[in-house]
Parts: structure tokens; C-alpha cells; sequence
């Protein structure tokens, strides 16, 4: 389900300490994509304010705007599926059916998520 889209910009500037023309730029080059009102306003949902102070902090690391449209336009599908596979590993290892992650692709995120899950 899609998340509303019903929060102003005054709004999301003071939540993410962005300049209106910054967020007007993240959205004319395609970081983000605000619904618009009747009176041709954007309005932003609470997953775009989150999406956004990502891009701000990418931004200040020093990615440019194309690589953090490929870490952030990755396919809802992958994700996924990615968590699917981290949940049936988890189960596995707290069954104690896991002698080794080895076989894992991504064995650091694996682990990460497995700690996390666990505190």
C-alpha cells in the first residue's frame, strides 16, 4: 500500500533541515517523487522524508546523484527477496541447522541482521 502523500514542504524542510530548492532539485532530477495538489504544490509522505535525509547524508559523503539513484532505486522486488533469505537463514541458524555461512552472498549484511535480530 502506498504511503499518503498529504506533508507540505514547509514541513519537510524543517524536518530534514533541506532548502526548499534543494528538494525542488531532488525532485527534478528523480531522488524523489511528490504527488502534487490541486493548487500544483508537492506534498511528500513520511517514506519521502526519510528517503530524503538519505540522499542529504549520500550527498554530503560525496556520491553523486547517479549512485544514489542506483542504492536507492533498487527494486522493491530484490529487497524482498532479500529478506526473505536472511529470515529463513536466521531460523536456520537459531535451529542450530547452520554449521557455516559460507554458502551466504552478502555474509556481513547476513550477520548484521542476525545480531540485530537477536538484541
Amino acid at each position: 500500500m502506498a504511503a499518503e502523500k498529504n506533508i507540505p514542504m514547509r514541513v519537510v524542510r524543517e524536518r530534514t533541515g533541506l532548502t526548499s530548492r534543494q528538494i525542488r532539485y531532488y525532485d527534478q532530477v528523480g531522488l524523489i517523487f511528490p504527488d502534487r495538489s490541486r493548487g500544483n504544490q508537492r506534498l511528500f509522505s513520511e517514506e519521502d522524508i526519510e528517503r530524503m535525509k538519505k540522499v542529504k547524508k549520500l550527498l554530503e559523503e560525496g556520491f553523486t546523484v547517479e549512485a544514489i539513484k542506483g542504492k536507492l532505486n533498487q527494486p522493491s522486488l530484490l529487497k524482498d527477496s532479500q529478506e526473505k533469505i536472511v529470515s529463513d537463514w536466521t531460523q536456520r541458524l537459531n535451529k542450530g541447522d547452520l554449521s557455516s555461512l559460507l554458502p551466504v552472498s552478502g555474509k556481513k549484511r547476513l550477520k548484521e541482521k542476525i545480531k540485530r535480530s537477536k538484541e
